[in-house]
């Protein structure tokens, strides 16, 4: 599977109420977008997972995730909504704006 595959598994997975499948379905896209070497892709990915923890309000495993993701930079703006969201969700992390 690539990237995206894998991606797209762990949404039907988390839809069908199955966290923890999805969060090896994200894990394997991490690994995907590393063999691909592809900075957009592990980008993407790191988010997903990134965000999965989050919303389960698993803090401190979700921060690695979400900075990777805030430190990318590209000047094609192809990751800038994923960077955004990471930022906003590391604020409600750490208090600066209140958890939506």
């Amino acid at each position: 599977m690539n990237v995206d595959e894998h991606i797209q598994r762990a949404r039907e997975l988390l839809a069908r109420n199955q966290p923890e499948l999805a969060e090896s379905a994200l894990s394997d896209a991490i690994d995907a977008a590393v063999a691909a070497e592809d900075i957009v892709l592990l980008t993407r990915a790191r988010f997903a997972l990134g965000e999965l923890l989050f919303h389960q309000e698993r803090d401190a495993e979700a921060i690695p995730y979400l900075l990777a993701v805030v430190r990318t930079e590209r000047v094609d703006g192809a990751v800038d909504t994923e960077v955004k969201a990471s930022a906003r969700m590391l604020r409600q992390i750490r208090g600066i704006e209140p958890r939506g």
